[in-house]
């Protein structure tokens, strides 16, 4: 190991970004920046560019950008996430922003060269990856880009007979993890993810409750904090504002109802990803189903998704221990891993064997 070097790992996810180093920094924040509105704000901010816990106390005074949210630029093309080409181009300049700040934050050694891995939705497109790679050009010497799910598998040594469901904001990842990096084929990557929830959870309270004044912030925040899929008796009961008075509500069931919106989705992911196994791997994947991302930490989520493998004969689904670090942590074990000779050859502008993508030296 190049003891010089410093070792980075990142989940650069759809609603937060976390990283951690091999000098012993975390960080996560708000994968979104922000850029004040006009010059007054430009005052009353003191900078050019906001990240973090300043976007939601300032936003009224920015515009705001999420880079990747609803799977844009990590997975989605141009086409299919209706995206303009102008706001793709703003999009980019932001995540390069994001990453360059993320980096920053974990506090490299001056001439220190830092070496990254950086996860990428299961079938996120070459013409994706590449825009990882150009929003991290410049800021890692070299990197590499990887799968998800298998950096949540390689943080809690998950490396076989494991099936990862990875629930982001904007995608839900699913990946059989069998002893090797997994294939391109094996793997889906369905284009919906918390994001949906937030937005339904959102237009149905604004329907029962036409009289509550709410914002998608608000309601994401509602979600966080009481979102449940399970039939046990919950109940949600929320302060909103009613014509500026805080006036509480009961929104369990349009909650509930917004969270169960992406149990069938992944059952139906789990069916087709298993069905492409040998018969004799089938049940050991199904006995190992492991919740990633923020979207784990639904109450009820792995009792529920367990109840609907019965069908296809029963399984076992854990969460991961922290759905807020657990893939930047295994990014970082596999960039501490990776022999020096393969940092070396990557820093110089090679190929990466594994995931194809091609990586790029830092600017000059």
């Amino acid at each position: 190991m190049n003891r010089d070097a410093l070792f980075v790992g990142m989940d650069l996810g759809s609603f937060k970004t976390s990283v951690v180093a091999s000098n012993g920094k975390r960080e996560t924040l708000h994968t979104a920046v922000g850029w004040p509105k006009d010059h007054v704000a430009r005052a009353l901010l003191g900078r050019d560019v906001v990240f973090g816990e300043d976007i939601l106390r300032q936003r009224l005074a920015l515009d705001v950008v999420r880079p990747f949210a609803k799977g844009a630029l990590k997975y989605l093309d141009q086409a299919h996430s209706g995206v303009s080409r102008d706001e793709v181009g703003k999009r980019q300049h932001a995540a390069r922003l994001l990453v360059e700040h993320a980096v920053a934050l974990i506090e490299p050694a001056p001439d220190a060269p830092v070496y990254g891995v950086v996860g990428a939705p299961s079938r996120a497109s070459e013409l994706s990856k590449r825009v990882l790679i150009e929003a991290v050009q410049g800021v890692f010497d070299a990197v590499v880009i990887v799968a998800e799910p298998f950096t949540v598998a390689y943080s809690m040594n998950r490396l076989t007979e494991t099936l990862v469901v990875d629930i982001g904001a904007g995608t839900i990842d699913i990946c059989p993890i069998y002893g090797t990096y997994p294939q391109e084929e094996d793997q889906i990557t369905v284009p919906i993810g918390g994001d949906v929830i937030d937005e339904s959870f959102y237009n149905c309270l604004r329907e029962a409750h036409p009289e509550a004044q709410l914002s998608l912030n608000m309601a994401r925040d509602i979600k966080e904090k009481y979102g449940f899929v399970h039939d046990l008796d919950e109940t949600a009961i929320v302060p909103l504002p009613v014509a500026g008075v805080p006036t509480p509500l009961d929104v369990t069931e349009v909650l509930k109802q917004a969270c169960l919106s992406i149990v069938p989705p992944i059952i139906d992911g789990i069916r087709e990803v298993v069905a492409r196994f040998d018969p004799e791997f089938q049940r050991p994947m199904l006995n190992h189903v492991l919740l990633g991302g923020g979207g784990s930490q639904l109450r009820g989520l792995d009792r529920l998704v367990e109840q609907s493998l019965e069908p296809l004969g029963g399984g076992k689904v854990t969460k991961v221990y922290d759905s807020v670090f657990a893939g930047a942590v295994g990014a970082l074990k596999l960039a501490m891993t990776m022999p020096p000779q393969n940092w070396e050859r990557l820093r110089g502008g090679e190929t990466d064997a594994e995931t194809r993508t091609p990586q790029l030296r830092r600017a000059a």
